[in-house]
């Protein structure tokens, strides 16, 4: 984005081989509606979800990468969650979508449309796509790579440390650890974005910024349906969450774009942001016991000794274990699935989402700014979906406070696929706050 408007040398450190290894190639694949973010509470995911659509839509056609246009289903299997579904209906009207784009169905409208599925009501969503992210953010660092000299990626390359200059000139020094070469080096540079998902706040710390948040981690798994169900729906099913004060959608059904189903994700907590595994947690658990119960006592307790949270935890935690207990969470709106069928697993990813000194867990992505350096927090879903959008709006914000130099039109690049439209709506319709610790 900062290549399209302005003209500033870029170098991206990422700490692995590739681009887009971990939450980018580990999710649902879902370029989500904005019918399920409140319009007031979470307006910068809504109008990010809402224009995101449009630029992945672009991006993937431009590129001939694969963009399914096929909907989402809400549903509702009881009374209570009947009355979400109206909310919900509401939400996405005021985030902009129009009533050929989403509405409500009732049992015999829905039996009509997907015969398979028992509820009470639905919401239909037309504007809602599958793709795969992975196979996106690796194009997009190639076509990083090849774009000119102004813009470098530099892999396997971990942040150690954070320094700064008193004298003129590029005043920020970044030292990292090269694996490939196994020594420290570093390079200066007058502006630092931290965009480093999960461990975001890890990099925080090293410029010693004094903050109120505490990463917590829980990992989405997933189990792959057998073909036998492959013409159980045509469409995503989601249910209205059981926990809607928790950041987590229950375990859904998702047809992913290649066309394989499967079912997922639950919540389940780890202890890292590479806890795909026992070991992987294992080898974290004094450090974050430490953490938790030591460093930041007083949000540990409020959060983790709240009933509500105590009994998210077990739910997911038994989805882990059972596959049974998994699978009969989606079976409520799917009762022809049958647990025994489903034998394999799918590519389980890890969230990462904050707490505040509340012990509330933080609903929106935090932009933080301070000394050049902008750090990008609880950059969770709908993420994905609106890298585009928030991208153009922090980049607009940065120019416009006068941080990113030499403005110019997106259009003069001629690969950009994006109009000034979309481009200008992102500067228009998503509010981006820098705030400061």
């Amino acid at each position: 984005m900062i290549s399209s408007l302005c003209d500033s040398k870029i170098t991206l450190i990422e700490q692995e081989e590739k681009a887009g290894l971990h939450t980018s190639s580990r999710n649902t694949g879902k370029v989500h509606a904005p019918f399920i973010y409140n319009p007031e509470k979470k307006k910068v995911w809504a109008k990010a979800a809402l224009y995101g659509y449009d630029f992945w839509k672009k991006y993937c056609y431009a590129n001939r990468i694969s963009f399914i246009e096929d909907g989402v289903i809400e549903v509702a299997v009881d009374t209570k969650s009947e009355k979400t579904l109206s909310q919900h209906l509401q939400w996405g009207i005021k985030n902009g979508l129009d009533d050929t784009e989403i509405k409500i169905l009732y049992e015999r409208e829905v039996s009509r449309i997907e015969p398979n599925l028992r509820c009470q009501a639905a919401i239909l969503c037309k504007k809602d796509a599958s793709v795969n992210y992975g196979q996106i953010t690796q194009m997009l660092a190639d076509q990083i790579s090849s774009k000119n000299n102004l813009i470098r990626m530099v892999t396997c390359s971990k942040v150690v440390n954070i320094k700064y200059k008193e004298t003129s000139g590029q005043p920020i020094i970044l030292e990292y650890l090269d694996v490939s070469e196994k020594s420290k080096k570093e390079f200066n540079c007058n502006f630092l974005i931290n965009a480093s998902g999960s461990n975001s706040i890890n990099i925080l710390n090293k410029t010693k910024i004094v903050h109120p948040y505490l990463d917590l981690f829980f990992r989405g798994e997933y189990w792959v349906a057998p073909p036998k169900y492959d013409n159980l729906t045509s469409h995503s099913i989601y249910s209205v969450p059981q926990f809607q004060q928790f950041p987590f959608l229950d375990p859904h059904w998702i047809i992913r774009s290649n066309g394989k189903r499967e079912i997922g994700p639950n919540a389940c907590p780890v202890l890292s942001p590479y806890g795909y595994d026992n070991f992987a947690n294992a080898k974290e658990f004094l450090p974050k016991m430490y953490r938790l119960i030591i460093k930041k006592d007083r949000m540990a307790n409020k959060t983790l000794f709240r009933r509500e949270l105590f009994d998210l935890i077990s739910r997911e935690a038994l989805s882990s274990i059972s596959k049974r207990y998994m699978i009969s969470r989606v079976k409520r709106f799917l009762p022809s699935l049958e647990p025994k069928e489903f034998k394999i697993r799918g590519t389980a990813g890890i969230r990462s989402t904050l707490i505040d000194n509340t012990g509330n867990f933080v609903l929106n992505p935090i932009f933080l700014l301070q000394d050049n350096i902008l750090h990008i927090l609880n950059y969770n879903s709908p993420g994905a979906t609106g890298a585009f959008p928030i991208s153009y709006a922090i980049v607009f914000k940065l120019i416009d406070k006068g941080f990113l130099p030499n403005y110019k039109e997106a259009r003069s690049d001629p690969n950009n696929p994006f109009d000034d439209k979309l481009i200008n709506s992102c500067r228009d319709e998503i509010n981006i706050n820098f705030a400061c610790p």
